[in-house]
């Protein structure tokens, strides 16, 4: 959320998510979240393999800075064997930048609601648009839901959806050439539960769906699905 509590978060745990990107198997990834305060510097938050450096204060409506950010490689480890013959797809570093604006007290006393958009660039670019509500805290209860829809440009699609000769060849799979436009639409909970003073247990459950060029890939109608889950489990440390 924009305005941020004070307090320091760090979080771990595990998380099951699509094998690769259009994957209809899971595959066990570490879980990590994190709020860290940097003083007068703003604060670092942390989920999965991103993290964001909002450079405002807590009490600003305005959060916004650098994004930086790993998408996973698609190569010999994933578990499909007709996706295993197609060339690797290394890992990637990215980086880009976010902003968003928040909303307080919007349905009751204490929750929050904000708006954001997130660009990521490396070997392709991606922006996503949010829309996330955060609930007001019930006792040690407290949850979020969130919304999003991703665009990627023709290079991000082409790398991670296209099929060429020479890959086809490899699979078996039709030739395929995808182009940028809307990539995918997601939804998803978020729910913390505290356990101590300084414990806290968060859960986190997300559905999202590929769509346009990338729901059309064979890699994902021949080999894999367009809809995917996230399920999630970490313990988080307030410090």
């Amino acid at each position: 959320m924009a305005q941020e509590p004070a307090r320091n978060l760090l979080g771990l745990g595990a998380i099951s998510l699509a094998d690769f990107e259009g994957s209809a198997d899971q595959a066990v990834r570490p879980f990590v979240l994190g709020r860290l305060s940097l003083g007068g510097y703003g604060s670092l938050r942390l989920a999965g393999l991103g993290a964001q450096w909002n450079v405002m204060g807590p009490k600003s409506p305005w959060a916004f800075g650098p994004v930086l950010s790993m998408r996973p490689a698609r190569d010999d480890g994933v578990e499909d064997a007709v996706v295993r013959r197609l060339r690797k797809v290394d890992a990637t570093g990215e980086a880009g930048g976010f902003v968003e604006y928040g909303f307080g007290d919007t349905l009751t006393k204490g929750d929050r609601l904000s708006v954001g958009l997130e660009a990521r660039g490396g070997k392709g670019t991606q922006i996503t648009w949010g829309l996330q509500y955060q609930g007001a805290r019930t006792g040690a209860f407290q949850y979020g839901v969130d919304l999003r829809a991703t665009y990627a440009d023709d290079r991000y699609m082409d790398t991670t959806f296209s099929v060429d000769a020479d890959n086809s060849l490899r699979s078996g799979l039709p030739v395929y050439k995808a182009s940028g436009g809307l990539k995918s639409t997601g939804i998803g909970l978020t729910a913390s539960v505290d356990l101590a003073r300084q414990w806290t247990l968060v859960g986190r459950l997300g559905v999202s769906r590929l769509a346009g060029d990338a729901g059309d890939s064979p890699i994902v109608r021949l080999r894999g699905d367009a809809t995917s889950t996230a399920l999630g489990l970490a313990l988080g440390h307030r410090f």
